[in-house]
């Protein structure tokens, strides 16, 4: 499953919101998607924050990247 697009309000930034909704992912796409086994994100490279809440939920560095419209973009996974 491709995952195209995760923004939190920047009022609400910084408070858990994001790790809280990407932590129920997983379970939610196993429940709703039952022949699904990955979820695949991109993320753009200058975005540290993204990325390092990407790895606590499990997701890995695939070692691909992708030039998007701002730029050059790591493409990441998450084995269900």
């Amino acid at each position: 499953m491709l995952l195209t697009a995760f923004s939190i309000n920047h009022a609400y930034q910084g408070k858990g919101y994001a790790k809280q909704g990407m932590s129920l992912l997983s379970e939610f796409v196993q429940k709703e998607f039952l022949d699904c086994n990955e979820i695949v994100l991109a993320v753009n490279h200058k975005n540290i924050p993204a990325q390092k809440l990407y790895m606590k939920v499990g997701f890995h560095d695939t070692g691909r990247t992708k030039i998007g419209r701002i730029g050059e973009q790591y493409i990441m996974a998450l084995s269900l």
